[in-house]
This record gives structure tokens, C-alpha cells and sequence, in this order.
């Protein structure tokens, strides 16, 4: 995979009319299509110059942080110096800046550190959408940075854009999750008053099996469950589902299971049947 321009285009045997749909930004083009975002990034900051970065989401999404589906992952984001020289490219998101920060490398493309690219996001991003970001890069697999160091950078940057949005999601960022819906689903509960829960809480039966609730109150005995039907179709995964929760009820707790309807579109449903459980229990 080769990022090249059009005037180079003739040393790998292609015509203008080659090229075209491999156009990734104006004047740059890619030997491979559809293009992949490592190399649509290449070609940005072949544009940017060399003090340019990867920076905001494109970095996030290089790394392989779950982002939110409303992103557009087809806007490049690319931070540059002040003054710096940047002809008008509809595919990149400039960010203009002197403000200095650490600087990464991902497959050997020059970033942003990670965390100082999370916090640019507060210039566009809810407190929610910002939680959700947090929570995907400090999750329970693979996690890319750690609750302390968003804190540690927002701390250090007290001027920047959306600051205190970014102040009140560290706060609400819980790491070792699994998945958005899931934070999605802790912040309505908090959101509705509701202590925050416990995140993968792992409960042991009485033979040593182990099992783990998305959400729990332990001191109730009380779990919410996330169904992502990741397993539909699967008759063993469903089976071993059934006898999951049967043992668990069996040790005295009580499961809310919560759909992707009931969350995005019913969301108040959750909030009273967590009340009446709680107050059952």
C-alpha cells in the first residue's frame, strides 16, 4: 500500500483515470481502494507538512478505540502550528494550535499522546459523549490509558475548550467496561439518581463457577444486564445463557435484562423497574 501524488502516479503504471477513485484528499492518492484509514492518514500529513499530527478521533479510531457511531470516521482530524500554511481540504479537520503536548507514534505515523487527544474532544462533544469515549480507551481488554491520566491532562489544561465537560466526565468514567451501551446504560442510572454500580462484578456459585454481571449492586443483589443479541441463532451460547441465569437466581439475585430498545428508546422503563427492585430487595 503506497500513499503517492499525481505527478509519481506514471511510476506505477497508472493513468489519471487509474487513480481516480483512489483519490483520498486533493492531490493525493492511494495505490489500494478502498483506502484504509492508516493510509488516509499517511496522506494528510504528507499535506500537513512535518509538524503535523494525527490528533482527535482519527488517532483514537488508528489505535482501535470503540468510538460512538455518530462519529465521521471519513474527517481526518490533523493538528498543525498556527502558523502554519494549510490550503482548504473538505476531508481534514484542522486543528490550528501553538498548545504543545506529547507526542506518540502509531504504525509510525506521528499523534497526539492519546489522552490529550480525547480531551480535544470536549470542544464538540456532550459530558455523555465524552464518557463514552473515556470509558472505550480505559476498557476492561486492552486498555489504551488509565482514568488518572485523563485526569492528570484535563488538570493540565484548564484553558481549553469544554475543559469543564471534560472535568465532570472524568468523574463519571468508569474503567473495565465492555462495551457503550453499557456506559451508556450506567450513566442513565446515575443520570436518574441511582448509585453508581458496580462494573463487571464477577459472582462465584457454590461449585466455583464463575460468572460476571455488567452491572450490579451487590449489597441488593441486584444485576442489570446489557442483551446485545450477539448470540441470536446460537442454540448452545442460548442454552448456556438459560442456565447462567438460572443459577444466578438460584443464589438469591434478582436480573434486569436490558435491550438495545428498552435503552434508546424506553429508557424510563429501566429506571422504575431498577426503583421497585431496589425497594424489593
Amino acid at each position: 500500500m503506497t500513499v503517492f501524488r499525481l505527478p509519481d502516479a506514471a511510476a506505477y503504471g497508472l493513468s489519471r483515470r487509474d487513480i481516480a477513485p483512489q483519490r483520498i484528499l486533493h492531490g493525493y492518492y492511494s495505490s489500494t481502494a478502498p483506502t484504509p484509514a492508516w493510509e488516509r492518514a499517511k496522506a494528510a500529513l504528507l499535506a500537513a507538512g512535518r509538524d503535523g499530527l494525527v490528533c482527535g478521533p482519527t488517532a483514537l479510531d488508528l489505535v482501535g478505540v470503540s468510538l460512538p457511531s455518530y462519529f465521521d470516521k471519513e474527517k481526518l482530524w490533523i493538528q498543525v502550528p498556527k502558523s502554519q500554511a494549510w490550503p482548504y481540504r473538505p476531508e481534514v479537520r484542522l486543528i490550528r494550535t501553538d498548545r504543545t503536548g506529547p507526542i506518540t507514534h502509531i504504525g509510525g505515523l506521528p499523534s497526539l499522546g492519546l489522552a490529550h487527544c480525547w480531551l480535544q474532544l470536549a470542544r464538540d462533544l456532550s459530558v455523555d459523549g465524552l464518557v463514552e469515549v473515556a470509558d472505550a480507551m480505559t476498557r476492561r481488554q486492552h486498555p489504551i490509558t488509565t482514568k488518572d491520566c485523563l485526569a492528570e491532562v484535563v488538570a493540565a489544561n484548564p484553558g481549553v475548550r469544554g475543559v469543564s465537560k471534560a472535568r465532570t466526565a472524568v468523574d463519571l468514567c468508569v474503567e473495565g467496561t465492555d462495551s457503550i451501551p453499557e456506559t451508556d446504560l450506567r450513566l442513565l442510572l446515575v443520570k436518574a439518581g441511582f448509585p453508581t454500580p458496580e462494573v463487571n462484578m464477577m459472582v462465584v456459585d457454590p461449585s466455583g463457577q464463575w460468572y460476571y454481571f455488567d452491572l450490579a449492586y451487590d449489597e441488593y443483589m441486584l444485576a442489570i444486564e446489557y442483551d446485545g443479541a450477539y448470540h441470536v441463532g446460537d442454540r448452545e451460547q442460548m442454552f448456556r445463557d438459560t442456565a447462567r441465569r438460572r443459577t444466578l437466581e438460584d443464589m438469591g439475585w434478582r436480573i434486569i435484562t436490558v435491550t438495545a430498545a428498552d435503552l434508546y428508546r424506553n429508557p424510563s422503563g429501566i429506571i422504575r423497574s431498577v426503583y421497585k427492585a431496589l425497594l424489593s430487595r
